[in-house]
């Protein structure tokens, strides 16, 4: 149960702690966000995926 709720939070604090912090940003805060937030969700689709298969 934990393999589908642990992404799912991750997700959810994501999109939130994002949208906080890219309203409060100059252009380059929101380069620099937006880089991290590819990133972040290569890492969260690879980690999902593993989860899910092992």
């Amino acid at each position: 149960m934990i393999k589908f709720i642990l992404p799912i939070a991750i997700f959810i604090a994501a999109v939130y702690g994002i949208s906080y912090f890219w309203t409060n940003s100059s252009l380059k805060g929101k380069k620099t966000i937006a880089l991290s937030l590819i990133v972040t969700f290569i890492i969260g689709i690879s980690l999902i995926t593993y989860l899910i298969i092992d």
